[in-house]
């Protein structure tokens, strides 16, 4: 590349600044900082000589009250610079500005001529990078700040161009405008180290222009829109990219617009929009990561990037990106060559690191809005704190990063040229270790090759190459694989089986043989998709051969794949992940799981990624709904956020990443979201039809869901459905306000009857949950729902002692939250009443009693929650105790789930610690093994031969029993 011209006098200044033809004697203290200067000794010397005959004493004493540290800089960067030494010695007076640490502001260039706005654009230019450089040198870490300040300069002669431009051609061609008249916007979009606000001190800017919308100018002269701003944007090149006598600004680069070269120079937003889904190429998607507005109208530069935004993050885990970053890799090895000494584009140097990044971006991005960053050590912060990068290689890379962009910059201001090439003599790289505040070149090129090389380890393990017999593709999976691809059904590799230690060899062969030659993996397979099948199966049959259920496994492997052999993104995820695929097995190993991957395989990264907390719910719900259009839509989507958190929390659970108290206080909160969303759904149908019910005051008359049962004590299972009951206060003359007026309790009815509908009618997504109504007052022979004053007087009257202890576990879930708390009132009044003693042992050994004379328990076998000991007994125990214990201990009322009771009982001394903690331990065992069997397909009843938890559950029911006895007394006699 040609070196940039001096400008004779780029700051404008008067002949009289210009250095004289005679030197001057130089201070000591001057000339023994030259000595320690490696390289350019004599042209330095020269240059401070010049520059010091031009001051004054006054400004000479000001300087040399800086000190041996100002002085000992300036000769440095003067020896990293001769861009900056050649610039001061046709402009002294600069460094008297520098040794203040002044800033040249922007100029004021709307009266200037064409040519005298390029002139001091340039000048302006050409200022600001000597005291970027300046600063950029001195001692301490200032790579963030110079590359910010670079971009900042870029950005802000890049918006004066484009307003000076546009004022151009509006006084020759008007305004553009649309078919109705309506401005049209304009934007730059910042693409590549523009984009990431890092630019370093000699880059390129890649840019895309883009207008809103077609149409013409309203100018006497109209041109159309797309020919009025490929003008604006060819003014834009030339005002920064044409050198003249001052140098340029900034080389513009308009490759990466759509079509390249051979595209037009500036495209309408939809005409972006259609190229990007049409023919968008992997390595585009890449760029984008780091696309920003930086010039013009900067709100529609961010729409167009929004509307872009699906094309550069997909939704799902998207591993199908990494093998468009290796070919993109590969083509740079190529170009550069293994011994490149190219620090941004060689091996371990910075392009690694961006592409390290970058390739995390597309991967989780689509996920992980935070990731959506377009700045290289930000996106390395949030990696970290996502723990998306190990601690150690988040620390190699931040420090390479900062180290090889300093090593680039001192290449850069040498000669204020376009480089990344290391050295290739001995003078050039004294220079650059002295520019890096390095005593000797050894030390220096020691530490640059050391990074570089770790650098390439982690990019190794990154990008992770896959070749179609890789050294790392299980030998004997690849031959069964191929033997079934290659062979007939009843040609059995025994010896292969053999080796993989199969116990039922003919039965996996048949499965195998038969996913092998299906339609779609003999005939609709894509060429990449085979290839990633290839790769995978291998991997898959090890795994499988390595487990005691190993046919089992594969069969949910083959069904699993089969779901996912069209959607390439999902082979890609498991194929390209060994830790994913890894987890995947352990996943498969519940056939509950397996179905429903098999089933929704969209569900696959939800699961492996794990990234979603219960307090992100509501955003997630609300950003699905958005979407749906009507009211099925919106059941259909309710229902697959439902499904999708479920199967996410289930995998969490049988992957021991979740306790059972945690997994069941989760299920709990999910069936309470869907439960109000539901809720508020149908009340607002209610009110479209028949209007709201209001009270006297005109106030919305209130409306209440209660939950009892698993719900109601925040410990639903996997297999539990709603125990509910409806609650209103209304005045009883009260009727809707609208089209088609009911009364009140009607209104009510119809309002409790719409919400079922809602969650228990099957769609294609399912079922929500199954509700029970039968714990309302008079259970199916009353109303569905009840008045405040009505349930009050029944509790108070009517009511069951089972009912009572279906009190204990009770709570509001939805609608009206005042009314929720006089529930808990009037809860909390019940269940503090005096009982007799006797009385009430004689209530729930009796409904005890009813239940196991009811039920049949198969012989010889535990039934969690019937037989004696069971999950029914402690229950029972708690609510037995707290009806008990609440009128002298009101705050037990508190407690609405048996955990906390149980904790809250011993606390209180009903029970002593041993019977706490045998009940606790009892309840927790139950509801592991409950909810593990049902992810097993397994039902509650549990034989000593399907379970290995049965020794346990033996003891633990026994303990159960002798407490029951002690308390209440047998009803198994």
């Amino acid at each position: 590349m040609s070196r940039r011209p001096v400008p004779e006098n780029p700051m404008g200044e008067s002949p009289k600044s210009m250095p004289p033809k005679t030197g001057t004697r130089l201070p000591t203290l001057i000339t023994e900082i030259l000595q320690q200067i490696p390289e350019d000794r004599e042209a330095i010397e020269e240059m401070i000589t010049l520059i010091w005959a031009t001051f004054s004493e006054t400004q000479r004493n000001n300087l040399l009250d800086k000190g041996a540290g100002f002085f000992r800089h300036c000769l440095q960067v003067a020896c990293a610079s001769p861009f900056l030494r050649q610039h001061l010695q046709c402009h002294p007076q600069h460094l008297l500005r520098l040794a203040k640490g002044e800033v040249t502001p922007p100029p004021d260039l709307k009266d200037h001529s064409p040519e005298a706005f390029n002139t001091a654009l340039r000048r302006y230019r050409n200022a600001r990078m000597i005291e970027i450089i300046w600063r950029d040198r001195l001692a301490g870490e200032h790579m963030p700040e110079t590359v910010a300040a670079v971009s900042a300069l870029a950005e802000t002669c890049l918006q004066q161009a484009c307003i000076y431009g546009q004022a151009l051609l509006q006084q020759a061609y008007g305004y553009p405008e649309n078919d109705a008249g309506e401005a049209v916007a304009f934007a730059v979009i910042g693409m590549g180290k523009l984009g990431g606000k890092e630019l370093n001190l000699s880059s390129d800017i890649d840019l895309i222009f883009c207008f809103s919308e077609n149409g013409s100018s309203n100018g006497p002269r109209s041109l159309e829109n797309s020919e009025y701003f490929s003008r604006l944007g060819r003014w834009l090149i030339q005002a920064l990219d044409q050198p003249g006598a001052e140098g340029f600004c900034f080389r513009v680069d308009m490759r990466l617009r759509p079509f390249g070269d051979a595209g037009p120079l500036c495209i309408s937003a939809a005409a972006m929009e259609h190229y990007y889904q049409v023919h968008g190429r992997g390595w585009e998607r890449y760029a984008f990561i780091k696309a920003r507005p930086v010039a013009g109208n900067l709100d529609f530069g961010a729409k167009v990037l929004e509307m872009l935004r699906p094309f550069v993050y997909r939704r799902y885990l998207d591993f199908t990106a990494l093998q468009g970053l290796r070919e993109v890799k590969a083509l740079m090895d190529a170009e550069q060559g293994e011994s490149s000494q190219d620090i941004k584009k060689g091996q371990g140097g910075i392009r690694e690191i961006e592409f390290i990044c970058q390739s995390l971006q597309i991967i989780h991005g689509g996920r992980t809005p935070q990731l959506r960053n377009t700045n290289t050590l930000n996106t390395l912060d949030i990696l970290h704190e996502l723990n998306l990068l190990p601690t150690s290689d988040f620390l190699l890379l931040g420090k390479a990063y900062g180290f090889f962009r300093n090593t680039e910059h001192c290449l850069q201001m040498v000669q204020d040229q376009q480089t990344q090439q290391l050295p290739r003599n001995e003078n050039e790289w004294q220079r650059l270790a002295c520019a890096m505040h390095y005593e000797d070149v050894d030390s220096f090129r020691m530490d640059l090759d050391a990074l570089r090389q770790q650098v390439h380890q982690i990019f190794l393990q990154t990008l992770a190459p896959q070749t179609a017999h890789s050294s790392n593709t299980p030998e004997q999976g690849r031959q069964l694989w191929l033997h079934a691809q290659n062979h007939t059904l009843n040609m059995l590799p025994e010896n292969i089986f053999q080796k993989l230690h199969f116990p039922n060899p003919t039965e996996s062969w048949s499965r195998l043989w038969r996913f092998a030659h299906s339609r779609d993996v003999s005939l609709r397979l894509s060429t990449e998709g085979r290839q990633r099948l290839d790769n995978l199966l291998p991997q898959i049959l090890e795994i499988c051969a390595q487990e005691a259920d190993g046919e089992a496994l594969l069969q949910h492997f083959l069904n699993l794949l089969e779901a996912i052999l069209s959607k390439a993104n999902y082979l890609a995820l498991l194929a390209e992940n060994p830790r994913y695929l890894q987890h995947c097995s352990t996943l498969l190993h519940s056939p509950w799981l397996a179905q429903q991957l098999a089933r929704f395989p969209v569900l696959l990264d939800d699961v492996l990624s794990n990234n979603h907390q219960p307090g992100q719910w509501p955003e997630i719900l609300h950003a699905q709904l958005q979407y749906a259009e009507d009211q099925e839509e919106r059941m259909d989507a309710l229902r697959r956020f439902k499904n999708a958190e479920l199967v996410r929390l289930a995998a969490s659970f049988w992957t021991q990443q979740l306790s059972i108290e945690s997994l069941l206080r989760q299920l709990s909160e999910l069936a309470q979201l869907t439960l109000q969303t539901a809720l508020d759904w149908a009340r607002l149908e209610m009110e479209r039809r028949h209007g709201r019910i209001c009270t006297q005051d005109g106030q919305t008359a209130s409306f209440a869901v209660i939950a009892l049962g698993k719900l109601g004590g925040q410990e639903m299972g996997f297999a539990s459905d709603l125990d509910l009951i409806y609650l209103y206060d209304a005045p009883p003359d009260a009727e809707s306000d609208g089209p088609a007026p009911l009364p009140a309790s009607t209104w009510y009815a119809r309002l409790g009857q719409r919400l079922i509908h809602l969650l228990s009618t099957l769609t294609r997504a399912g079922i929500l949950y199954e509700i029970d109504m039968r714990l309302r007052p008079s259970g199916q022979s009353g109303p569905l729902v009840s008045s405040m004053e009505t349930f009050s007087r029944y509790q108070h009257q009517s009511a069951w002692t089972w009912e009572h202890q279906a009190l204990t576990r009770a709570r509001w879930v939805a609608g009206d939250s005042q009314l929720g708390v006089r529930f808990e009132q009037l809860r909390h009044a019940i269940l503090s009443s005096e009982r007799d003693a006797e009385t009430l042992k004689s209530a729930v050994w009796s409904m005890r009693k009813r239940i196991f004379d009811n039920k049949n328990i198969a012989p010889q076998a535990f039934h969690l929650k019937l037989s004696p000991g069971g999950l029914t007994d402690i229950e029972f125990l708690v609510q037995f105790a707290m009806l008990g214990a609440c009128p002298e201990q009101p705050d037990l009322c508190q407690n609405t789930g048996t955990a906390a009771a149980i904790r809250a009982l011993v606390q209180s001394g009903v029970w002593n610690a041993q019977q706490g903690s045998d009940l606790l331990h009892a309840w927790k065992l139950y509801r592991q093994v409950e909810n593990e069997r049902w992810l097993n397909l397994q039902e509650n009843n549990v034989h000593a031969d399907d379970t290995p938890h049965w020794g346990a559950l033996q003891d633990a029911s026994e303990k159960v029993r002798v407490i029951w006895q002690e308390w209440i007394g047998s009803y198994t006699d």
